[in-house]
């Protein structure tokens, strides 16, 4: 059909009165469903007219502040979980402490959850730990964001779902499902502050420096080094900072540790690291520490005082700062409980009490383009004017004073002497030790000797930490296999209220210990081992290897490590070659197969350098038995009871110990004085042990970190003094 112009006018013009009509008559209605005929045809009864159905309402805005500080009311049952970058790093562990804290002062009678990804899977870890939480009922979660904007859509789905979502350490940049930051320090004042110490430390000349920071999707990294860049560019006073390169470690020791070493060998000229990351402060003054470049290349950033400690007194790491991340974790789980139980909005005004910190205002965030905060502060710069009181190592601890803690005997207290596993005789000797202090002490409460198993060695002395922790014990002593995977169960012990003493193999990173019994100086040991192979093999020297325990054993790493540093430091042992280190694992047939796999490897080796008990015998027995005493001889770390035939008959002619004996005596005597509270376990304290007499705490030069006790002495066992240490007179 054609339409002309003068036909559509006119259809335009009757539309147009139509929609007045139905204007004048209250406006278009729907087309009515269809009725059935019958219906149609019944005359319909009078009705009132229907009440207008009101609009859809929009979404409720959230009231205004009342400007009241609000309470929170304690014992709220609140299902919350704590979820930090990842686990396993100390601040975090901290932060929890924290939340634990206000999560008893607030009484909540449900647990606490601190849920975390591991570091190789934080990103979409932290975004599956988000989700789940939220299908689960959870009221509120923490975050310390490690996986910038792509965890914005679990957060807003979780907001969604009910849950109160609160950001620490580090926001959600576009604040999706966020709904506030609890900010440690503002991160424009953390870049100043970074940029005031590379100034301090390089001086007003300057020089290249280079960021080593955590991962590239850590929000607040990132906004602290930007802010750093801003203020270099923006003050002419950084004129001279010549910043060169921003790295990644992801806040893993090792991948910072080489990122740290690679940026000295890129600049040549590099004069200072700034690590705004606590992994990555501690791994790159390290890493300057072993390869002795702290008077050339020097560090900063943000870490842990006790964990710089070293590094600021050694002079690798001259200044620092940080924030307590203690208060981070009470102040966010404050914060959460508030929001999640109703009492506050988390809406930009609102002032709230939070516990022992005292009042906070939430704001809007100035550093981000959008989002709320909670402002904590404040900012501590460390250096050596400081270190000592912040690590409680004050100068006049007992030392000063010429104080000698005395043991009071008789107390009441529950101990637990753990060797790495049962069934091997030096573990034995120093339990008999052990019990001879007990009962000298007259404790009332049994000794109790635990430990796993050769095979479950490193799961099972977790185990009996974690559980001697919920059994109200008062002190355990490890001699630690398991590196430091225990740390966690240590420090939870520790925090528990224990006494957490190390002896024969401390805990590497000296998390939860107390004090480490060392039996003789760990470098020490080095040397005397790589001066009883020279004195087996002779100046000519020739190929050896080492025969050592587990890859976890700290104690055996240690001495094989300063065996090899000895070795390529001396001249005088030139001639020795290393060739291998390998595990028997503590275990007698292991070591014997290992001892005839370094044999059948290397055709011209003369010597087997054994640091373990267990092995030494093992690899004498191998050699023995094949014949080959006179081709590979044995030695390292033995009982002289175990060794004797072997030194007698030449497989062995030279090997070394301490007294197990002693080591367990002192042990207990140091734990019993923690125990009671005569000492406190920190450096310079003095105290007497019975018969072995006085010691000192002091800080262990042979860790990056951590305080140690020196037994000693060292004796080296030959055919001059073999009979007599194993009651074998000559005139027998």
């Amino acid at each position: 059909m054609k339409f002309t112009t003068k036909k559509l006018l006119g259809i335009v013009a009757i539309l147009i009165i139509a929609s007045m009509l139905l204007a004048a008559c209250g406006g278009a209605t729907p087309a009515p469903a269809e009725v059935p005929a019958e219906e149609l045809a019944a005359e319909p009864e009078p009705t009132e007219a229907p009440a207008e159905e009101p609009a859809e309402e929009p979404a409720e805005e959230p009231a205004a502040p009342s400007g009241e500080v609000v309470m929170a009311e304690p014992g709220q049952e609140l299902n919350m979980i704590l979820m930090p970058k990842f686990l396993g790093i100390l601040p975090f562990d901290e932060a929890h402490q924290g939340a634990q804290e206000a999560h008893a002062e607030l009484g909540n009678p449900t647990e606490l959850q601190f849920l975390g990804p591991t570091p190789e899977n934080s990103v979409a870890g932290q975004i599956e730990i988000l989700t789940t939480a939220a299908t689960q009922g959870v009221d509120a979660i923490m975050i310390s964001n490690n996986a910038g904007d792509q965890i914005g859509p679990a957060a807003e789905a979780a907001r969604a779902a009910g849950m109160a979502v609160v950001t620490w350490d580090s926001p959600i940049p576009s604040s999706q499902g966020e709904q506030v930051f609890v900010a440690q320090v503002d991160f424009d004042e953390t870049g100043v502050v970074m940029a005031d110490m590379a100034l301090t430390i390089m001086g007003e000349d300057g020089g290249q420096l280079a960021i080593l920071s955590a991962s590239p999707d850590a929000a607040n990294q990132n906004a602290w080094n930007a802010a750093m860049l801003e203020a270099l560019e923006s003050d002419p006073k950084y004129a001279n900072l010549e910043m060169m390169e921003i790295v990644y470690g992801n806040d893993q020791s090792e991948d910072s540790y080489n990122q740290a070493l690679a940026l000295v060998d890129k600049y040549p000229d590099l004069g200072l690291i700034m690590a705004p990351t606590s992994v990555g402060i501690v791994a790159a003054a390290k890493a300057m520490q072993d390869e002795d470049l702290c008077d050339v290349v020097k560090i900063s950033g943000l870490g842990l005082p006790s964990e710089m400690y070293s590094y600021t007194v050694n002079g690798c790491a001259p200044e620092f700062a940080l924030w307590s991340f203690i208060d981070l974790g009470y102040l966010s789980y404050y914060v959460s409980y508030l929001i999640a139980s109703g009492a506050m909005q988390g809406v930009e005004g609102e002032m709230f009490e939070a516990g022992r910190m005292g009042e906070y205002t939430i704001t809007q965030d100035p550093t981000r383009d959008q989002g709320l905060r909670i402002l904590m502060g404040p900012f501590t710069v460390y250096n050596m004017d400081n270190i000592d009181a912040a690590t409680d190592r004050p100068e006049t601890v007992k030392e000063e004073a010429g104080e000698v803690a005395v043991a009071e005997p008789g107390q009441e207290v529950d101990m637990v002497l753990m060797p790495k596993f049962l069934g091997i005789l030096p573990f034995d000797e120093a339990h008999q030790g052990a019990q001879e202090a007990h009962a000298e002490l007259a404790n009332p409460t049994e000794l109790q000797f635990l430990g796993p198993t050769p095979e479950n060695s490193v799961a099972g002395q977790i185990e009996i930490v974690t559980t001697a922790t919920t059994q109200g014990v008062d002190a355990i002593m490890i001699s630690n296999n398991a590196g430091d995977q225990i740390g966690p169960a240590a420090e939870a012990a520790r925090d528990a209220g224990m006494a957490v003493v190390t002896w024969d193999s401390p805990i590497p990173s000296s998390q939860g210990e107390h004090v480490f019994v060392a039996q003789v100086d760990f470098d020490e040991i080095g040397v005397v081992m790589a001066d009883m192979a020279l004195s087996i093999m002779g100046e000519d020297g020739g190929q050896l290897a080492i025969l050592s325990a587990s890859p976890d054993a700290a104690n055996q790493n240690a001495w094989n490590a300063a065996m090899l540093e000895a070795m390529e430091s001396d001249p005088k042992y030139a001639n020795l070659e290393m060739m291998e280190i390998v595990y028997g694992n503590d275990q007698s047939e292991d070591s014997y197969n290992q001892a005839l796999a370094l044999v059948d490897k290397y055709a011209d080796l003369k010597l087997i350098m054994a640091p373990t008990s267990v092995g030494i015998v093992a690899a004498a027995k191998a050699m023995q038995d094949e014949d080959l005493c006179d081709v590979v001889k044995i030695s390292g770390l033995g009982l002289p009871s175990e060794m004797y035939s072997y030194t007698v008959n030449g497989c062995a002619p030279e090997f070394a110990l301490w007294s197990f004996i002693d080591l367990g005596y002192l042990s207990y005597y140091v734990s019993y004085l923690i125990a009671t509270g005569e000492i406190e376990g920190v450096e310079g304290e003095s105290f007497e042990a019975g018969r072995m007499g006085e010691y000192t705490i002091t800080l262990d030069p042979t860790r990056d970190q951590g305080l140690r006790i020196l037994m000693g002495p060292f004796t080296v066992y030959n055919m001059d003094n073999i009979e007599e240490a194993t009651d074998r007179p000559e005139t027998n």
